[in-house]
Order: structure tokens, then sequence, then C-alpha cells
């Protein structure tokens, strides 16, 4: 068998492999073992194996490169590509259920994401041998080349510092972060309707030129009556305290010590994983809040989308508790405290309390209004 028929069935064998290491991301479900393998240790292994598959696929990119292949030199990195694609497969399925489910699926995915593109990148060589399309400037813009710029780059990607989560909390952080700059958004985008509404009042106090839409009696701006910009300033005043609560979650509950992670229980670790969800609830309740805002405003609609807002800072809050039995994050919050975080240091739990009511005061503040609004009409 010469060294290209040797290296085509390399190629082949290396094609398999990621084939069925992407099977068993998708067909396996983590283990749940009550001693659990040491999370930071299987980490750091499969950082490892990265590091030798980025230095294998590169050495295998500048063997088979297509317009000179060295079939010989492709040999040797060919087999490494598979053994450590096999050892990456086999390193991600150690972990366990105890880990955390969010930190799983951060895992699977980055996993998932380095064996796609080191498969389409032996899939490409398979190509060129099959097609026997050699044409290489050997720049950037040549697919073998964009392919090993692939691997490189989402390896790369998990092993920066952020990359890959450390654990189950940074897992979850990441989550509720994403959540938290949409959150913010929707704060400013009700903030900026109310301050435009207020300039709108001002212009309309000079002599104000409507392009003649008020000939036909219609309005060129749709601007709020004073029981509506009363709604929006009191909805306003809602959103900002439940997005204070959101990022003091992140802040303060959510917020590990880089150089010695928190020692949590499984069932903190695993409870970690009910924030995601919520979070997501909270950003979904608030979008929809702030959706009836729009001009004309149905007071019915606020009062429905209220109600469901108030449930989802119900379940938020019985989510949290469980968080404030865990000595070790309570031990956090009030050395975060000291650092000029908003929780109290005595008593971490009472700042979300109060949180967490004048959130519930400013709605019956809203419900007052309305139905003041609804008496006097």
């Amino acid at each position: 068998m010469s060294d290209k028929q040797r290296a085509l069935v390399a190629l082949k064998f290396a094609e398999q492999t990621c084939i069925a290491a992407l099977a068993s991301f998708s067909e396996s479900t983590p283990k749940s073992d009550l001693a659990a393998s040491n999370q930071a240790v299987l980490r750091n292994d499969l950082m490892s194996l990265l590091s030798l598959l980025h230095a294998s696929t590169t050495k295998l990119s500048l063997a088979l490169k297509p317009s000179s292949p060295t079939y010989s030199a492709s040999l040797t990195p060919l087999k490494d590509v598979s053994d450590h694609v096999s050892a990456i497969s086999h390193c991600v399925l150690l972990f366990e259920s105890t880990h955390g489910a969010t930190f799983i699926e951060e895992l699977y995915s980055v996993a998932k994401n380095i064996v796609e593109s080191v498969l389409s990148l032996v899939q490409t060589f398979l190509n060129i041998e099959a097609t026997g399309s050699r044409t290489s400037t050997g720049q950037a813009g040549d697919e073998y080349m964009v392919r090993i710029g692939a691997v490189h780059e989402i390896i790369k990607k998990a092993q920066s510092t952020s990359g890959l989560s450390r654990d189950n909390i940074v897992a979850v952080q990441k989550k509720l972060s994403q959540d938290h700059e949409s959150l913010d958004d929707g704060l400013k985008e009700v903030g900026e309707m109310i301050d435009e509404q207020a300039s709108t009042d001002e212009v309309m106090k000079d002599d104000w030129d409507d392009g003649g839409w008020g000939e036909l009696g219609l309005d060129s701006a749709q601007r709020m009556d004073v029981h509506e910009l009363e709604r929006a300033k009191k909805i306003h005043a809602i959103l900002r305290l439940s997005t204070l609560l959101h990022k003091r979650i992140l802040k303060d509950i959510l917020s590990p010590q880089r150089n010695s992670p928190l020692n949590l229980p499984t069932h903190i670790i695993q409870h970690l994983d009910t924030l995601p969800p919520e979070s997501s609830a909270l950003l979904v309740a608030s979008d929809d809040l702030a959706s009836t805002l729009y001009t004309p405003q149905d007071p019915s609609d606020i009062s429905t989308e209220l109600a469901s807002f108030l449930k989802v800072i119900q379940r938020l809050q019985s989510t949290l508790t469980p968080f404030f039995k865990e000595s070790a994050l309570v031990e956090q919050m009030e050395a975060l405290s000291l650092q000029g975080s908003i929780v109290s240091r005595n008593n971490p739990e009472k700042w979300f309390e109060i949180c967490f009511d004048q959130i519930r005061k400013a709605a019956q503040s809203l419900e007052s209004t309305m139905n003041r609004n609804l008496e006097n009409n």
C-alpha cells in the first residue's frame, strides 16, 4: 500500500472517529455518581487535549497542503487527530450530572463545535483527493486554510478566560449575563420613550408644524395622554427595580472568586440550574409589560401583563431562597459587601427581601393609579 493510499485510509478513519464522537455527544446522558469525579481535573485534562489537537491539526494541514501534499508526513498527525478526538469524546463523557446541567450543556456544545470543525477539515482533504482539485494559493482564502483556521479559532476560544466555564456557577452566570444585557436595553428603551414624550410636549408648547396631518384629523406623532405617561413612569420604576434585582443576583450570588472557587454541595450546584429559565422568564415578562406602553394604551392589557410579571417575580424569589441557606454563598456575599456591594453586610438575604417588596409596592401603585383613572372616567 502506497503512502497516499495509507493517508486516504487514515483520513477516512479520522472522519469516522469524528462522526462517532458527535454521536456520543447526542446519545449519551451524563452519569450521576455519588463519588463524583474531580471536575477541575477533568477540565484541565480536556484543555490539554485541545492543545494537542491544535498541534496535530496544524501538522496535518502542512503535510496535506493541496499544492504539494507529503502523504508520508501526514500519517502520524492523522493518527494523532483520531486519537485526540477519541480522547476528547471520552473525557467529555466522564463529566457527570452532579457537575450541573448548565455546565454540561455548555461543555457538550463546545465539544461538538470543536469536533465538527475537525470533521469539516478532514472532509475537505478527502474531497480534494477525490476530485483531484489541487489549485492552491497557500493564502487564507483557500478552503483548507479556512477549515484549519476555524479549528484553531474554536479551540482558542474554548481555552480562553471567557471560554469553557470553570464550573456550573460560572456557566449559569454567563446565561444570566446575556439576559441582563437585554433587560438593560429594555429599561433604557422605556426611559427613552418617557424622555421623548417629555421633549415632544415641550415642542407642542410652541407653534409646532405637524405637517398638515392635524387638518386631516390625523396625528403624525401619537403622544401619550397624562394618564398614559403616568402609567409609563410607574412601569419604568418597576422595571428599574427588577433589573437592579437581576444585576445583584449576578454580582452577589453568582460572583465566584477566580482564585478560590466555592466548594458548594451538590444540591446547590444543581439548584443553580433553576436560575437560567427564571431569568429568561423575567426577560420575557419585562418585554411583554413594556410592550403595553405603546399608544393607545389598554389598561386591561397592562393589568394582564403585570399579573404575569408578578408571578415570575414570585417564582424567582422562591428560587433564590435555598441560596441564602448555604453558608459558603452567604459568606461570599458578606465578603462582597466589604468591597462596596449594595448587599447588607450582616444579612445579605434582607436586601433581596426589601427589593422584592419594593417591586410589589411599585406594582400596587400602578394598579391603584389605573383603578383611580378608571373611576374618574
